[in-house]
């Protein structure tokens, strides 16, 4: 008799124990992630205070620009350092040395008195920023079970709000000298944390035993879940897709296949958009978007408000995502993003006054942003990219986002003094169109698909982007209930003959 296929499909529900397991290494995995927003939004609270908090620190506007944009500049380096780090050494050690030039840069900022020092410790900073971007969302993306990775997969943007808003908070009515202390403590926090954790799975999967890796596995299901089934699958994985931990020269020749270049190039485009729409920029000129705007709030308030905003809405996504699929939201949040900014830049332009109406429509503009274009681009190209370069992929993705965040800020000053703040909006907002547009017909979905069924897509094994797993787990389950009612049957009838 032929073995029945094995019941995979769906996975444990939100509040089982398996799955609030996976939830409490994902909140806890993406507090590193707390450290970008922190980083990010450091210059929003740093730059008004200048000139006006000791040390003073008189700078130039290009001096200012440096100051704002060298950290997604120093990202992009950290990026591809992680990237590399992470796929030969692991997650976890990733982890851990991700935060060395955080505290190294936290402190040069903190003692910094002129402007090159403060743009040193920023160049810093944004190394170590770079390099915590991409090992919170390689390891939930590899700890988790399917409904579970769109959940986990947006905390690292939730992380992110979180970082915004406490240095909103804190630097209401701290000097950001003091702040540049806190931060550094912070992260120095995170380095004894991120010995806790374990490798994930498929790490060890690619470079350790089988026996190993269904150790670490169970550390992340709890006893009931049938580990052994999601064991079969992976070791089927491994012998299928000859899985093993690549040299450089192998992993440069797999970064150029048709399997990691056509998913990516798809990603890096909707990572592009989401830049063009300004989701990085209002994070880093916060104060001075409000201000140019004519908000009549005040600014540390309005920066507050955003952060919560984007906090928010940003657990709710998380939680939306166990329902609805990606390309749904990112369309909601494309083409929410358009509309707003449309009547926002109509509305600077005939507005002459002070007015609370600006920040209202930067909660909406933050609000539809956090929906899509914050959370999608960076948990998509960890779910499309190959496991043995996946590092590398990432890193090279995200290297590309902070390249676009970089340019977008340096230009961004020389743009409004040509077209005009309103005319930025207006443009922010026919490129979100134009990325609604692209969503519609480019962006694949993913949810409910295992890694493997995703990456064996994309290297042809598979002929469509669909859920083999659903469809053999139907299959089972329906020839179950037949041989169950078929037994059924067959008592009903032995009684009745009995009688």
């Amino acid at each position: 008799m032929e073995d029945e296929p094995e019941v995979l499909y769906p996975d444990p529900g939100l509040w089982t124990k398996t799955s609030l397991i996976q939830l409490y290494y994902g909140i806890l995995v993406n507090l590193t992630s707390v450290t970008n927003g922190i980083a990010f939004s450091f210059s929003s609270i740093m730059v008004p205070q200048l000139t006006t908090v000791d040390p003073k620190i008189i700078t130039s506007i290009m001096e200012e620009t440096l100051i704002v944009s060298v950290l997604p500049f120093t990202t992009m380096i950290g990026n591809v350092i992680s990237g590399f780090l992470m796929d030969t050494y692991g997650r976890r050690m990733a982890l851990i040395v991700c935060e060395v030039p955080m505290i190294i840069g936290w402190i040069l900022t903190g003692f910094a008195t002129t402007a090159v020092e403060l743009i040193i410790g920023r160049f810093i900073v944004g190394l170590g920023c770079g390099m915590g971007m991409i090992p919170p969302r390689a390891y939930v993306t590899e700890i988790s079970l399917p409904n579970m990775r769109g959940v986990n997969g947006s905390f690292p943007s939730v992380g992110t709000a979180l970082g915004v808003i406490l240095q909103a908070v804190f630097g209401a009515f701290m000097k950001w000298p003091s702040l540049a202390f806190l931060n550094g403590f912070y992260s120095i926090i995170l380095v004894f944390l991120a010995f806790i954790f374990p490798e994930t799975p498929y790490f060890l999967l690619m470079t350790n035993t089988p026996e190993k890796a269904e150790m670490t596995l169970r550390k992340f299901r709890s006893v009931h879940y049938d580990v052994e089934a999601e064991m079969d699958t992976l070791l089927e994985y491994k012998s299928d897709n000859r899985l093993r931990r690549l040299s450089l020269h192998e992993q440069m020749q797999m970064l150029f296949s048709k399997s990691a270049c056509k998913p990516f190039s798809m990603i890096v485009t909707y990572i592009i958009i989401s830049q063009l729409v300004g989701v990085n920029l209002l994070l880093m000129w916060t104060i001075e978007m409000l201000q140019e705007s004519r908000s009549s709030i005040n600014p540390d308030v309005g920066n507050i408000a955003l952060g919560v905003t984007r906090l928010v809405v940003g657990i709710a996504t998380s939680f939306l995502m166990l329902k609805m699929g990606r390309r749904i939201l990112a369309l909601i949040s494309s083409l929410g993003v358009f509309g707003i900014f449309l009547l926002f830049g109509i509305f600077i332009i005939y507005n002459t006054q002070q007015s609370v109406l600006p920040i209202f429509f930067f909660l909406i503009y933050m609000a539809f942003s956090s929906i899509g274009y914050y959370p999608l681009p960076m948990l998509l190209i960890f779910e499309l990219s190959p496991l043995q370069i996946r590092g590398i992929v990432g890193g090279i993705g995200i290297a590309i986002l902070n390249g676009t965040t970089f340019a977008v800020n340096a230009v961004y000053l020389p743009f409004c003094s040509v077209i005009g703040f309103a005319n930025v909006i207006l443009g922010f907002s026919i490129f979100s169109l134009l990325g609604s547009l692209y969503v519609y017909f480019y962006l694949p979905e993913t949810k409910d698909l295992t890694l493997q069924e995703i990456e064996e897509f994309y290297n042809e094994r598979r002929p469509t982007l669909t859920s083999q797993r659903r469809i053999r787990s139907m299959m089972a389950l329906s020839r179950q209930l037949g041989s169950a009612e078929s037994r059924s049957v067959m008592r009903i009838k032995s009684k009745s003959f009995n009688r």
